[in-house]
């Protein structure tokens, strides 16, 4: 493919997936289609005996659409062409991929609305009741800016916004509800799901300690002073003359020493954006223990740093005692994803196949 084409070809998906995220992320129905009374045949499957309305299985529909497009895009070059949807990949066909994705996000949805409600968090898990709720909380918000009160977030939701802002909440609210019936969790049981999961949890990401010597070229306001930075760009190289005699760098580094800045750093090899940004970081996580780093420029200051301490990524664990909560909050978020699973394995699931079938998906 030439490079006009793939050009093109990237065009196009860049405009696609804008006006998906446009559509996404403003109203998806018109106020009389939101409305529209549900009759009894107007579902895609139910769960133990609960409806998914058609219109809470398009809104599964909307959120997936971008990332079934970008999948076909980068797994099979896919152009975007009014046949996208009905071509088949190597057997895959897009239309049927989303709306496999759609039912099964659906499904798990509805069976996390149904924990909520079992839990006494949500009321009502119906489409029809969301959609008074999100009328209530609209009309709430629209009095209360007319009566000048203060309002948090959005003037008024959009339906997609709103249900996310529902979801998210109902499962906080349950995880605390669970997590307050766990505050007298036996202890053992938590250090055993410690133990159990250290590795893919508790595991050290990997660190460095350096010390460090530091000379600043800073002027009172904190502006580079170019008559300073010659200066200490002269010392410094005195500094490391002087190291590579084999003066003593924790001497040197008391020295040097300034108030405001640190002899001794750390290095979390885990926090990659953060290190990316920092030459200092950089240099130092290159070091074996008791090597030395060239001068590096950093922040209004030329340093040295020399590593002291070096621990690799997987080679300890966060001591127990020193992520003790954290372990009861993967307990917790561990339990209700168990939760889940159990739900939807138990589950009786029946499929409109009418509906499943005749639905087509709309451009």
């Amino acid at each position: 493919m030439g490079q006009l084409q793939i050009s093109i070809l990237k065009y196009k998906w860049i405009i696609a997936g804008f006006l998906l995220l446009t559509i996404v992320t403003s109203a998806a129905f018109s106020k009389e289609k939101i409305r529209m009374k549900v009759d009894e045949d107007d579902y895609i499957v139910k769960i133990n005996g609960i409806p998914i309305s058609v219109a809470e299985y398009n809104r599964a529909i909307r959120m997936n659409k971008p990332n079934i497009m970008n999948y076909f895009r980068d797994k099979y070059n896919a152009e975007l062409t009014t046949q996208f949807w009905s071509t088949s990949f190597d057997g895959e066909v897009p239309a049927e991929v989303l709306k496999k994705k759609a039912l099964d996000e659906s499904v798990k949805i509805k069976v996390r609305q149904m924990i909520a409600k079992e839990l006494g968090v949500l009321q009502d898990i119906s489409f029809q009741g969301f959609v008074h709720q999100l009328d209530q909380e609209n009309a709430r918000r629209a009095k209360a800016i007319e009566n000048h009160q203060v309002v948090y977030g959005p003037a008024q939701y959009d339906e997609e916004a709103y249900f996310e802002y529902v979801l998210t909440n109902s499962m906080i609210s349950v995880k605390q509800s669970m997590q307050m019936n766990s505050n007298k969790q036996d202890e053992q049981m938590l250090k055993g799901f410690y133990n159990t999961h250290k590795d893919e949890l508790y595991s050290t990401p990997g660190l460095v300690k350096v010390q460090r010597i530091s000379i600043s070229f800073l002027d009172s306001n904190d502006h580079v002073d170019v008559i300073k930075k010659e200066q200490a760009k002269k010392e410094m190289e005195m500094v490391n003359a002087e190291l590579a005699s084999g003066a003593s760098f924790m001497d040197l580094a008391e020295a040097f020493k300034d108030k405001d800045i640190e002899n001794e750093l750390i290095f979390n090899l885990g926090n990659d954006r953060q290190n990316s940004r920092s030459p200092l970081a950089q240099a130092s996580l290159k070091l074996t223990v008791q090597e030395k780093s060239s001068i590096i420029e950093e922040n209004g200051s030329f340093n040295i740093v020399k590593c002291i301490e070096k621990i690799e990524p997987g080679s300890g664990y966060t001591a127990y005692e020193e992520t003790k909560e954290q372990v009861l909050n993967d307990y917790i978020d561990n339990k209700y994803e168990e939760r889940i699973r159990q739900k939807l394995s138990e589950a009786q699931i029946v499929l409109n196949e009418s509906s499943y079938q005749s639905w087509k998906i709309t451009e």
